[in-house]
């Protein structure tokens, strides 16, 4: 029997977007991909792993006036995450009677530490949640065979058979279950109920 759920932010508990970023950007501000979305190939990856810090990192590249950006960081961050802001509420619905029923429930997301903090505190996630994992905290990502050590180890190194994980990317769900987490692919709420049976 799972005694511990995980759960991704964006596609599962925060709803999928409708547009990334980078796509958003483009489109609203006419500038060219080519000089977005080498940011997110590289500098925004080591802030995902908390090796670099976001508003750091467009301090130093001058990030703001190469993309054309008018406004504050401040700014552009509220119009980057506005994009990404709604929550999955027939998700959180259900971790909040699994956790009336006292099953723990966790966050477990690639972010970086300002994102972080908006996820808990502008989006009230922080409310849903018993804790939250995030890659910035722990120095990896989903993908990496590290960051489920750091999680396993965190909760008291559990069996990893009663903890359920929940994401929308194959890849994450290969690995955890690799560390052998019970999990599975996120595609529809109806899912995850038939998966928790519930």
């Amino acid at each position: 029997m799972n005694k511990i759920l995980l759960l991704d932010a964006d596609g599962v508990a925060v709803a999928p977007r409708e547009k990334y970023f980078s796509t958003r950007y483009v489109e609203d501000f006419g500038v060219s991909s080519d000089i977005i979305v080498p940011f997110f190939k590289n500098e925004f990856n080591d802030c995902l792993t908390g090796k670099k810090e976001l508003r750091e990192v467009f301090s130093e590249e001058d990030l703001l006036e190469k993309w054309g950006w008018k406004g504050s960081l401040d700014e552009l961050l509220e119009y980057w995450w506005a994009g990404e802001n709604k929550r999955n509420e027939p998700v959180l619905a259900i971790v909040k009677n699994l956790r009336a029923e006292g099953m723990k429930c966790y966050l477990a997301t690639d972010q970086e530490k300002n994102r972080a903090q908006y996820l808990l505190r502008d989006m009230r996630l922080a409310e849903d949640f018993d804790g939250a994992f995030f890659s910035c905290d722990l120095g990896a990502r989903k993908h990496e065979a590290l960051y489920w050590e750091k999680v396993m180890a965190t909760l008291g190194n559990p069996d990893p058979a009663t903890v359920s994980f929940w994401d929308d990317e194959e890849e994450n769900i290969e690995v955890a279950q690799k560390a052998g987490i019970d999990a599975h692919l996120f595609t529809t709420v109806e899912d995850l109920k038939r998966g928790l049976k519930i």
